[in-house]
Parts: structure tokens; sequence; C-alpha cells
């Protein structure tokens, strides 16, 4: 019995640190480095006004982690590129600056700064500098991911039709075998949908990576997104970080 006991309590003491190690390489959900990136592939849909009719064209893009603030508790990621930027395109669009944010439980936000957006301004001293973008139309979502889950206003989570939400729809598991550079077997993916009256977001998340694919979809004049992720460039640990300490 206590050699049993002994056995028991060394295979205890040998999968603690395993699971210290899985919890701490889970600190944040997108891969926070600078010098990550991303390449995604697909296609883009517009109205020609010349010749007034639905067109559509391949395109290849490319997101990017420019910059990373950390302030009180709360990691910042200036990324050029989020795919939203082609929306409304014709795919020959710039790259613009969007902001993500994850706080301590783990609450992502997305915030687009637009084009003339001042970056230096995110790394003054003022460890308050996230408040203004922590706001309830710009959460995302926050994880652990579960099903059916809703991140949006007390308002809008009333409505049985699930729209105005970001809403977890189905969630999964996939080999991204196709992702050049990407982890080996299956991988956690959770279906995250944003519906309106006006048009349709899809996002197919997964953790450590970010998004492996996004879909935008206008009811009304024609653009349309489709973007699959074909390439994921982690920047190796200890990459720079640019900001004050938590």
């Amino acid at each position: 019995m206590k050699r049993f006991l002994s056995i028991l309590l060394l295979c205890m003491l040998g999968f603690a640190p395993i699971h210290a190690r899985k919890t701490a390489d889970a600190e944040t959900f997108f891969p926070f480095r600078v010098g990550t990136y991303w390449v995604y592939k697909g296609t883009v849909g517009w109205q020609d006004a010349e010749e007034d009719k639905e067109t559509t064209g391949d395109v290849s893009w490319k997101m990017s982690v420019v910059k990373v603030i950390r302030k009180k508790g709360i990691v910042g990621a200036v990324v050029t590129g989020y795919p939203a930027d082609l929306d409304f395109s014709a795919g020959t669009t710039e790259p613009k600056p969007w902001l993500i944010l994850e706080t301590e439980d783990h609450r992502v936000y997305l915030e687009n700064l637009g084009p003339d957006y001042d970056l230096a301004k995110l790394s003054s001293s003022d460890e308050h500098g996230f408040d203004k973008f922590m706001v309830e139309e710009n959460l995302f979502f926050q994880w652990p991911l579960k099903q059916d889950a809703k991140f949006c206003d007390e308002e809008a989570k009333k409505r049985e039709d699930g729209m105005y939400c970001w809403v977890v729809e189905q969630t999964g598991t996939k080999k991204l075998e196709s992702v050049a550079g990407a982890p080996a077997g299956e991988q956690n993916v959770f279906y995250v949908h944003y519906r309106t009256l006006p048009d349709d977001t899809l996002v197919d998340l997964v953790p450590g990576i970010g998004l492996i694919s996004y879909e935008y979809h206008h009811h009304g004049s024609i653009a349309d997104t489709t973007l699959q992720l074909v390439e994921f460039h982690p920047a190796p640990e200890g990459s720079e970080v640019q900001g004050s300490k938590p």
C-alpha cells in the first residue's frame, strides 16, 4: 500500500509542472509578440460602378503584429491588416492599424484605430490609456469560449434572434494541415458569428493562433470578403515588448 501511495504521489508531482506549463503558455488568446504575422488567401466581391455589375477577385492578405504594450494587467497589440480592412474594397486597400486588447480575465477587445491614429499615444505612461477602448461595442469575446456564449450589451443579449452580438455558434476540433507553420494535431476551433440587419461577419478562432478564417457579407450593395489562413508565422519567444509592465 505504501508503495502504491508513493508511486501515486510521484505521478502527481510529475504532472504538476506540465499542467503549470500549459497554463503559462495560454497567457493570451492571440500570440502577442512583435513580428508575428498571418497570411490569408481568398476573394473579395464588390460592385463595379463603371460596368454596373458584381465583380470578384482573388486576394492575398497579410496581418502583422507591429507593437505590443502592457498597462496595468492589460496586454495590447497593434496589428496592421486585420481582415476587415478588405470589406467594401476591391482587394487593393492598404493595411490599417487595429488595436487588440486582452485583460487579465481574458476579455478581448477589438478597435479600428484608423489610418491617421498617432500610435505614440498608446505608449504613454498613463496606466488608464486603454480604458477608452474597453467599451461594450468593442468587446470581441471572452475566453474560455463556450457554445452559445454571447458577447454584447445587456439589451442585445435579450434578443431572441441573436443579432447584434458575437455568438459562439459552434465548437469543434480541426487539423490545420493546410496552414504552413500551424501546430500539428487537432486544434480547438470556435465558430463565432455577428449578425445585423445590414451585414454578417463570421470568424473561426483557434487559441494561440487567432483567426483562421474571416467572412464578411453585406446584404445591400455588394461587399463580400472571404479569407482562409494559409501561413502562420509566430515570432520567437522574447520578441520586443514595448510599454510599461503591469
